[in-house]
C-alpha cells in the first residue's frame, strides 16, 4: 500500500499547466498549480517538486477574489423573494432553541435570487 507522501511525489512527476495571474498594477506573473508559489517563465520544476508545463497557460481570477456562479431551480408560483419557507433550497435550522428556515447561501434577509 502506498503512503500519501509517495503518492504525492508520483503525482508531481506529471507536468501541470502553470497559472498566469495579474497582480497589482496589472503586472503578469506565473505560479505553480500545486503550491501557488511564483515561478519564472520556462522553469521545468517548481521548488515543491511539481513538474511544470508551459503549453497551455491557465489564467487565474484570483485578483478579483470571487467568481460568479449561477444556480437555476424552480420555485412555486406564489414564491416571493425572501420567503424562505417556500424556497426549495432552504432547510430547517435551530436558533435560540426554535426551529427556523435557514438559507444555505447565507442570504437570509438579503435574498438575491432572480425570478423570471
Amino acid at each position: 500500500m502506498m503512503t500519501d507522501e509517495l503518492r504525492e511525489q508520483l503525482i508531481k512527476q506529471f507536468s501541470a499547466e502553470v497559472i498566469e495571474t495579474k497582480g497589482d498594477m496589472d503586472q503578469v506573473y506565473y505560479s505553480c498549480p500545486g503550491c501557488g508559489r511564483p515561478v519564472s517563465k520556462g522553469m521545468d520544476k517548481c521548488g515543491c517538486g511539481q513538474a511544470l508545463s508551459w503549453k497551455n497557460i491557465k489564467t487565474s481570477e484570483e485578483s478579483q477574489g470571487v467568481k460568479k456562479a449561477t444556480l437555476q431551480f424552480e420555485v412555486p408560483i406564489d414564491f416571493a423573494k425572501g420567503d424562505c419557507r417556500k424556497c426549495p433550497i432552504s432547510y430547517i435550522g435551530k436558533s435560540d432553541g426554535d426551529n427556523v428556515y435557514e438559507c444555505p447561501l447565507k442570504m437570509r434577509g438579503s435574498c438575491k435570487l432572480e425570478i423570471s
